[in-house]
This record gives C-alpha cells, structure tokens and sequence, in this order.
C-alpha cells in the first residue's frame, strides 16, 4: 500500500499536467466554441411563427454562422435592405437550402446575388432575393416563399434543387450552446467546451441517422405526401430497380452520403410533389413563373444524376420550367468546383458563378413578358 500510494500521486499528476496542456493548447490555437455560438449562429436564428418553416433567420441579427458573416435585413432574410415596395421594379426570389444561402461565402457570391447582378448589366430592373436558409427542404422553402417572399409580389420564382432536399440533412435550431450558457462556470474551460461539443455532435448524427430511415420519414411526413403521377411513378421504380444491389439503407446512412435510394422512395418524391403542388397552386393564384435550378452534385453519381431527372420531370409535370447546369459543370471539373475536398454538395464561388450564368437566359427570356407596365 505505501508503494502505491506514490504511484497514484504521480499519475494524478501527470494526468492533471496533461490536461493543463490540453487546455492552454486549445487556448492558444483560439478554440473558443461557446463565443463563437454565441456570436453567430445562436443570435442569427430562432424558432419560427410561420407554419411549416420551422426556424428562422432573425431580423435585423449580424454575426458569423455557417462558415461566412451573415447579416439579416429587417425583413428576415440574408442581403441588403431593401424598400418592400418599388413602382417599375420586379422582384424575383431564390429559395433553398445551404447551397443558395451561400454557406461559407460572402453574400455577393452567391448566385442569386451574382444573377442579379449579370441581369442588371442587361438593363433590367431587378432585385433577387434571397430567401434560402441552411437545411431547409422544399416544403419549408415553399413555406419560406409565402411568408415572406409574397408581399414583395414577385414576378418569378427560382426554386434551387439540392441533391440532400429529400433528406432530413440539418437541424439548423440545434447548437451546443444556448445563451445561458454564458453564465456556466464549466464552459470557462476550451476543454469541458470540446466535450460538450463532441458529445452533442455524436447525438446529432444518431438523430438525423434514425430521422433519414425510409419508415421514419414516411410515418414522419404522411400529411404531406401525395400520390404520383404514372409516369414519375415509373421512373422512382426504374431507379428502385437500379439500385437493388447497392450498399443497404444503413451502410449508406452510417457513410453520411447523399443516398441515390432517397430518391428511389416514393414517400421522398411524393412529399415533394406534395410542395411542388403548393408553389403551383401560388404561381396559378399570383401570377409568377416558377424555374427550378437543378444544383448538381459535385462528384459522378449516375443514380443521383438519375434522380436528379427524376425531380426535374416533376417540375415539368407542374409547369414550372427546368434549368440543369450539370453540363458546364462537367466541362469544369465537378470535383474542382467543391468549395471544400470533402463537400461533393455545397460549390465553390466560381460554382455559383456557373449556377447564374446557366440562368440569365432563361430568366430573362421569361423576364421579358413580365415587364412592369408603365406606372406600377
């Protein structure tokens, strides 16, 4: 006993002076967790009012979420301010998810403000909003449009399509740290912050992975998905019949890829046909075009491409008209235009570039019979 007594001391020791390091290294790297949670994202969203959306942006909130600084106009969405009304002005707004907010990038890069701009440069009067918010699916961008894109009465709405938008893919509301967590003596320490961040970061992934299973998110959705057409009924089966020897559900949920399988469900497709139903029902009572921007995936992929034709189908079958700008990405390098080597979904500023350029003509061609009259 007197020989071990010694022994427990010294690794108590060691173990506390290594901890010590830990603590100063994370310090002197600038590992700071809770600042910056409560700096950015925690003050940039909050629950939404607004049916079917979820969470929000916050008005008028400023601070750095998503990997770029974020500043919110009063109206709620990311950009400049804007005058809600403005005679001989035409509105159009972008909706989506991470990929048309613009993560990682500054505003200006991002195609809806690059559209706007390359428009503008034509002679048109526009302004493109840019309504997208980070893990938003297409029924929350449906609903994002209603609440806030309608009072701006805008003459054509641009839908961009990713890849992950039949998937539960964000918790955008879900951070490690809440405001009060400013006032917990434990998150003094970059080390207790580390932990707390790893284990909330391993909940989030067995929360999203039981979220994403084919079951949950057909008994989670049933309100809202809608039977399909024969024809995009046929095509979700020729995929189905694809696919039956690629990796199983969980293999490929436990990989974190985009599964080709989502779109091979028609539980995945049928909810979307069920928000496509809802833009439509807007265009038809409003009067604005619909284009639906196909955002490519950056890596080869032939059942997601495959899907990719699937949505696009939908849209048509709706009306709305289809932009796919896959090919200028090929002829690019897919793999170069990922804004970071991992991410084969989120592109880079000269990928937004590209998403744009494939819509100036289109949009503008449909522009052209939306014209302002003269005193409106």
């Amino acid at each position: 006993m007197n020989n071990l007594f010694p022994k427990i001391v010294l690794a108590t020791g060691v173990l506390v002076l290594t901890l010590i390091g830990v603590e100063v290294a994370l310090r002197l790297n600038h590992y700071d967790p809770l600042a910056e949670a409560l700096s950015g994202r925690v003050q940039l969203v909050r629950a939404s009012d607004s049916p079917g959306r979820g969470y929000e942006l916050v008005p008028g909130a400023t601070g750095r979420g998503w990997g770029a600084e974020v500043s919110v106009n009063s109206y709620g969405f990311r950009g400049p301010e804007i005058e809600r009304d403005a005679p001989g002005r035409m509105r159009l707004v972008a909706l989506g998810d991470s990929v048309t907010f613009g993560n990682d990038l500054n505003h200006s890069l991002t195609w809806p403000a690059v559209l706007e701009r390359e428009l503008r440069e034509q002679g048109r009067d526009v302004d493109v909003l840019n309504l997208a918010l980070g893990g938003y699916d297409t029924a929350q961008e449906v609903a994002t449009l209603e609440a806030l894109g309608l009072p701006f009465q805008p003459v054509h709405v641009i839908l961009g399509f990713c890849v992950n938008d039949v998937g539960v893919v964000s918790m955008s509301m879900e951070t490690p740290f809440l405001a009060e967590d400013a006032s917990d003596p434990l998150f003094t320490s970059r080390l207790f912050q580390w932990w707390h961040v790893h284990r909330f970061e391993r909940h989030q992934r067995r929360s999203l992975f039981e979220r994403n299973r084919e079951a949950t998110y057909a008994y989670a959705f049933a309100a809202e998905i809608d039977a399909l057409a024969p024809e995009i009924g046929a095509r979700v089966a020729a995929l189905a019949a694809s696919l039956r020897g690629a990796p199983d559900e969980d293999t490929e949920l436990a990989t974190r890829r985009i599964p080709a399988r989502w779109f091979a469900s028609p539980a995945r497709i049928g909810r979307l046909a069920h928000a496509f139903a809802r833009l439509a029902d807007l265009r038809n009572r409003l009067g604005f075009q619909v284009t639906v921007l196909l955002i490519p995936y950056l890596e080869e992929d032939p059942g997601i491409q495959q899907g990719l034709e699937i949505v696009g189908a939908l849209a048509e079958s709706f009306g709305f008209a289809r932009v796919d700008p896959r090919p200028s990405f090929v002829e690019a390098g897919l793999e170069s235009l990922r804004i970071r080597d991992e991410d084969p979904v989120h592109p880079s500023a000269r990928g937004h570039t590209l998403l744009a350029t494939a819509l100036v003509a289109p949009v503008g061609t449909a522009l052209g019979s939306a014209e302002p009259k003269a005193g409106e």
